[in-house]
């Protein structure tokens, strides 16, 4: 058939939007009904519109109507999913998503105590980069189980596939995580505070180590792995060059955009000025894009970006108040929940043989002791309590839809099979389904108050000097 019209285009997104609106609003309020956090629904409502359910397997002999314009690539055969969800639709929902993950990151980071930051900057780098490494040790042993046909094409270098499956388990979702903190009122208590920039720390790793796997891959794929000497010295070209963009990135941010920005923020004000005012709130969303934009090109996330441009902002409370009023709730009920729904539109789990479940399984063990266990021991050596450090580890063992970005990415450049995708994508919905019930049980134990009860203050703690 022939491309969609403009118009077409846009009542399809426009479609597409109320269908994914209203049904993640109703599966993430269903959802907190069963003890759940609101987002692990949204996340699931995108699979309930993706290929797992409405794709060609389940729906082999799927003819859609003419007025569907079922525009769909060369070889792959219709289902209900990829005519409701167009590939010219699906790539401007995906663009809303992407930018709603900037501003949520955004206003996560301009939410933080930044005294509090100041005072745990050694237990942020620990666990952070703690997080990320130890996932991709863990791989190391299943290479054998997971380097076969089923999870590694053919070209690629096991080197650059086993480094970019521990990238996948690494990952860490600062959206989820900070929504599930902000449902728990505990997004700006010390532990939150903590939680969500270490997972920042990590989020920067990842996508630098994923950077590096994926050039890695394509060097001994490209090569039939022959020529050693030229590979190791392309890879190291290829990590000098990684290390190279973020840490420069970084760099500008930190010890130049900062410290415009402080001075500029103590200026006097006009009388009358209003802090929160159109111009300075442009501004503000012009250094947001800015940022979002250097770190995509620098090879990380719009989430970094995002998050580093919030951390930045000097803190104003009239202008974080304005930004909060202005794109607090648009982002939080409307563009957070189309960025996740539109990440499950991209999975399709039915792609994991039964076969392969084995080796999916342990996958998820591998993750949940890295992530779980090696997140807690890291906060526990960091100076945090058994208890906190527990509440920490789950929190780091929390990948939301993190995991299938970097997946799309590995099937795209052909690191890795559509079945691993979706094992990956599997593993990543349960483990962020435990983060809830478990920070439940576990949060009785801490400082914190129960879930539900007053805003992330601390509990106090009953000791025997207070008593007496």
């Amino acid at each position: 058939m022939s491309a969609l019209s403009i118009q077409a285009l846009l009542g399809f997104v426009l479609f597409d939007l109320i269908v994914i609106l209203i049904l993640a609003r109703s599966v993430g309020t269903l959802f907190t009904q069963f003890g759940q956090p609101r987002v692990v629904g949204e996340i699931i409502s995108g699979a309930l519109l993706g290929p797992t359910l409405l794709g060609p397997a389940v729906w082999p002999q799927f003819a859609a109507p003419e007025f569907l314009h079922c525009i769909i690539q060369p070889g792959m055969p219709q289902s209900p999913s990829s005519c409701l969800f167009p590939v010219a639709a699906r790539t401007v929902i995906g663009q809303l998503g992407q930018l709603g993950l900037l501003l949520f990151s955004f206003l996560t980071a301009v939410e933080l105590d930044r005294a509090l930051l100041r005072n745990q900057i050694g237990r942020i780098a620990l666990v952070g980069a703690g997080s990320v490494l130890l996932p991709i040790v863990v791989v190391i042993p299943l290479k054998p189980i997971l380097a076969t046909p089923v999870f590694k094409p053919a070209p690629v270098s096991t080197s650059g596939f086993t480094l970019f499956v521990g990238v996948m388990l690494a990952a860490t979702a600062l959206p989820v995580m900070a929504r599930i903190l902000q449902d728990l009122g505990l997004s700006q208590s010390p532990l939150g505070c903590t939680g969500i920039a270490a997972s920042a720390v990590a989020t920067v790793g990842l996508f630098v180590v994923a950077s590096i796997a994926l050039s890695i891959s394509g060097i001994a794929g490209a090569s039939g792995m022959s020529g050693g000497a030229g590979v190791a010295a392309g890879g190291a070209a290829v990590v000098v060059r990684a290390l190279g963009l973020a840490v420069g990135y970084l760099g500008l941010m930190l010890f130049m955009v900062r410290p415009l920005l402080t001075r500029m923020a103590h200026r006097p004000t006009r009388p009358g000025h209003d802090a929160g005012g159109g111009s300075q709130f442009v501004a503000v969303l012009v250094l947001l894009l800015t940022s979002g934009l250097a770190a995509h090109l620098a090879g990380l996330t719009v989430i970094v970006g995002g998050f580093l441009a919030g951390l930045i902002l000097p803190s104003q409370t009239a202008v974080h108040c304005a930004l909060e009023q202005r794109l607090g709730e648009l982002t939080r009920s409307v563009l957070l929940p189309i960025f996740l729904a539109f990440s499950g539109l991209q999975t399709d789990l039915t792609a994991v043989p039964l076969a392969a479940y084995g080796a999916v399984l342990l996958l998820l063990a591998g993750a949940m002791a890295s992530k779980w266990g090696g997140g807690a021991v890291l906060a526990r050596v960091s100076g945090l309590p058994w208890p906190e450090s527990n509440v920490l580890g789950i929190l780091m063992n929390c990948p939301g839809m993190i995991v299938l970005v970097i997946a799309l990415v590995g099937v795209q450049n052909g690191v890795i099979t559509p079945a691993m995708q979706a094992g990956v994508v599997l593993i990543a919905l349960i483990t962020t389904a435990m983060a809830g019930p478990l920070l439940t049980i576990f949060l009785t134990r801490t400082a914190y108050p129960f879930p539900g009860s007053h805003l992330g203050e601390p509990r106090k703690r009953r000791n025997r000097s207070a008593v007496m």
